[in-house]
């Protein structure tokens, strides 16, 4: 399933960040974060899914994404990695050859070896308490160790959306708990606008980078891409 095909744009976040790209945004999620801002693509309750997701054939998606022209085709959701078992997906990704592929995934799903092989990196995101999911579905801890471990061999980077300084200390624990790699964290603030966006990342940045983590800003809350 897909939402659409968005771009060109830059990427809003992390080491990507402001870099030209395409984003294909896959349809479904298994959470339900309450500021997701791309609810269009799972939330029932407020979208008609039947108007704002589809199938389509996976060629005319790659054709979509790569006639943006940009180096970099990024895959998003939702949750794409639900989709990884699909025998469509590695026939996906196998027409965005010859171009940089990378995902953002929610961290629930573990990788599997074909996707992990076939993409240049991924940007995992563990979810914290003020997305309003409960800590037994958006915290998969066989899964965010898995992550952790091929993140020793692979492109994988952890990011987390944070509003204070509570939301650090979240960051750390799991940090630890997961033996994620604390040289490939980012801290971005949770914003859609550039005043809060702006206000949340002066108040963590002095603890983000005492903690050993990177910063970044969101820009999709301080530019209109």
């Amino acid at each position: 399933m897909i939402a659409g095909v968005v771009g060109p744009t830059v990427h809003p976040q992390g080491r990507s960040a402001g870099r030209r790209c395409v984003v294909v945004q896959m349809g479904g999620c298994n959470l339900s974060c309450t500021w997701c801002d791309s609810a269009f693509t799972w939330d029932t309750s407020r979208f008609d899914l039947a108007r704002e997701v589809g199938y389509w054939r996976i060629e005319e998606i790659a054709e979509t994404a790569r006639s943006a022209n940009t180096p970099l085709i990024v895959i998003s959701g939702g949750e794409p990695l639900q989709q990884q078992n699909s025998p469509a997906w590695p026939q996906f990704l196998e027409l965005l050859g010859g171009y940089e592929i990378g995902v953002e995934t929610n961290g629930t799903f573990p990788p599997t070896e074909l996707t992990l092989q076939r993409v240049s990196w991924v940007t995992v995101s563990p979810k914290l308490a003020h997305s309003g999911d409960p800590a037994w579905s958006r915290i998969n801890r066989e899964s965010l160790v898995a992550w952790g471990q091929v993140a020793q061999q692979y492109d994988i980077d952890f990011s987390f959306a944070v509003r204070d300084l509570s939301d650090i200390e979240s960051a750390v624990q799991i940090t630890k708990l997961h033996e994620l790699p604390i040289d490939r964290i980012w801290i971005v603030p949770e914003a859609t606008t550039a005043a809060l966006s702006t206000s949340r990342l002066a108040a963590v940045s002095e603890a983000a980078v005492q903690a050993g983590f990177n910063l970044s800003a969101r820009l999709s809350a301080l530019t209109n891409l």
